[in-house]
Parts: C-alpha cells; sequence; structure tokens
C-alpha cells in the first residue's frame, strides 16, 4: 500500500504545518505528501518553501473543496490516497490500521474503501448513514454495509478515481457523502477500522466562506443520491419537497427566512445543472 497523503488548504498556514509535521511521525512510511493551496495570500506557499521544500506543491483552482480535492487527485502516483483537512493531525498508527484491516476484509470484485474514525475535540465521530433528510445522524444496524465515511480517516484505492470524481458543483460540505455513496453503488465496498482514529482540530478560519454552502450541500448531494445513485425518482422527487420545506421553516424558526430562500434557490440551482 503506497499511500499518497492529500492535504487541501485555504489560509490556514499554522493548522497545516501542524498536520505536516504530524506526518512525519507515522510510523508507516508515507509515499507521497501532496498539497494544493486555495489561499488568498503567499503566507502558506511561503511556510511550505521554507519548513517543507520536499513535498508536492500546488496552487488550487479555488472554486471550492471537491475542485481542489480532484486537482490533487491528478497528481497522485501512489495506490491509495488519504484525504486529509489541514486542520487535521495523523495518528502515528493510523496506516498500520487501515492496512490490516484492509487486508482482513472479505475479498471482493473492487478493492475495499477503508474508513476510520475521528476524534473531533474529544467527540468520537463515526460514519454515520443519513437520514431521510439527508443528515448524517443515523447509526448502522449490525451488519448494515456503510455507505458513508469520514473523510478524514478514509483510505481510497486509487482505482476508484479512475472512475468517479468529487463533484465540482459542491463547494463544501457533503461532497464526501457524495464520492462514497456513489463508489458504493458501484461496488466498492466500505470497511470500518475502528482502531484507526485521527484528530481534528476544527480551525474557525473559513468558516464564514464555507458555512453558507453546507446546507444547499446537503439538499443538492442527498436529491442526486435518491435520484441517480439509488434511482428512485419519486423518494427523489419527495425529500425535495419535504427537505424544501424543512429548511423554509427553519429559517422561520430562526428569524433568517432570506437565507432559508437562498439556500434553496442555490441549492436548486445546482440541481438544474446537474449532468449524471
Amino acid at each position: 500500500m503506497r499511500v499518497s497523503v492529500c492535504i487541501c488548504t485555504r489560509n490556514r498556514p499554522d493548522e497545516l504545518e501542524r498536520a505536516l509535521r504530524s506526518l512525519e511521525e507515522s510510523s508507516y512510511p508515507i509515499h507521497e505528501v501532496i498539497v494544493s493551496d486555495d489561499s488568498t495570500d503567499n503566507a502558506t506557499s511561503r511556510r511550505i518553501r521554507r519548513s517543507f521544500p520536499e513535498l508536492k506543491y500546488m496552487r488550487g483552482p479555488r472554486q471550492g473543496l471537491a475542485a481542489n480535492r480532484n486537482h490533487c487527485l491528478a497528481s497522485v502516483t501512489g495506490s491509495h490516497v488519504l484525504f486529509m483537512d489541514d486542520d487535521v493531525v495523523l495518528a502515528k498508527t493510523f496506516l498500520w490500521n487501515i492496512l490490516k484491516t484492509g487486508q482482513q476484509a472479505e475479498r471482493t470484485e473492487k478493492p475495499p474503501i477503508v474508513t476510520g474514525l475521528e476524534n473531533n475535540r474529544g467527540k468520537l465521530v463515526h460514519p454515520n448513514e443519513q437520514s431521510f433528510l439527508g443528515f448524517q445522524s443515523r447509526v448502522y444496524r449490525q451488519g448494515e454495509p456503510l455507505r458513508t465515511i469520514v473523510i478524514n480517516s478514509t483510505v481510497f484505492p486509487v482505482q476508484l478515481f479512475d472512475e468517479l470524481k468529487f463533484d465540482e458543483n459542491l463547494i463544501y460540505g457533503y461532497e464526501e457523502v457524495d464520492i462514497a455513496t456513489r463508489a458504493a453503488g458501484r461496488g466498492y465496498p466500505i470497511v470500518l477500522a475502528p482502531g484507526a482514529i485521527n484528530d481534528h482540530y476544527p480551525s474557525a478560519a473559513n468558516r464564514d466562506y464555507y458555512e453558507p454552502h453546507v446546507e444547499a450541500s446537503r439538499l443538492y448531494a442527498t436529491f442526486k443520491r435518491y435520484r441517480f445513485t439509488e434511482r428512485k425518482r419519486v423518494k427523489a422527487a419527495s425529500f425535495l419537497a419535504a427537505a424544501s420545506l424543512h429548511a423554509l421553516l427553519h429559517g422561520v424558526k430562526e428569524r433568517k427566512p432570506g437565507r432559508a430562500w437562498r439556500t434553496i434557490h442555490h441549492s436548486y440551482s445546482m440541481i438544474a445543472r446537474l449532468r449524471y
């Protein structure tokens, strides 16, 4: 397993340096490190040139997180890929746990996607299934096949990305749900490595930039799953009506109806651009 670690970053040079230092402590050898930088200034590029000249650094496309992930993929030469946010710390034995689980997984026609867990400031995050409205809130039943992942703790076979890419309509949020559900739909098994746990320290930087996209991404990605991955037209239409009403009522409750309308309009605009 030759692991390419891809880190997409935006205006977080301090967090990025901590993430990169953690890669140096990995007890499993890392094949390559790729950083795609969507920053709006030169602070990150200067830090990389000074402290990490050996890694692959490139300017990002500045078209959102999904586009930035695809930008990384174009430079990958390993057999497997780990996407790590710039505010994540890699556990020393994480990759060994992933390798062990992958080797023990049932042999299938397509190689497994192995997802671990995430320690998010003391809270352990598992890969939960989506509810009908698209929230990742439903705990999987014992023996139920996984269709979602924890992106900061997931190692993908590079073969997957010959078939699928991240959906660049998704500026931020739910791009990991979208890629995982589509991969599962194409026969890639998702297996859990409960001992593979990375630490996530969510940075406040960029939250104002990313936040407006999350709810629209949920509506778009969930509609896309029902309509095209699962091929359930009625379920997709029912979801869109129910989710739109839910978003509007929530906006009224929070006294932000204008924001709710913008979210709904944005998601519908994304759906209108769907090409599947």
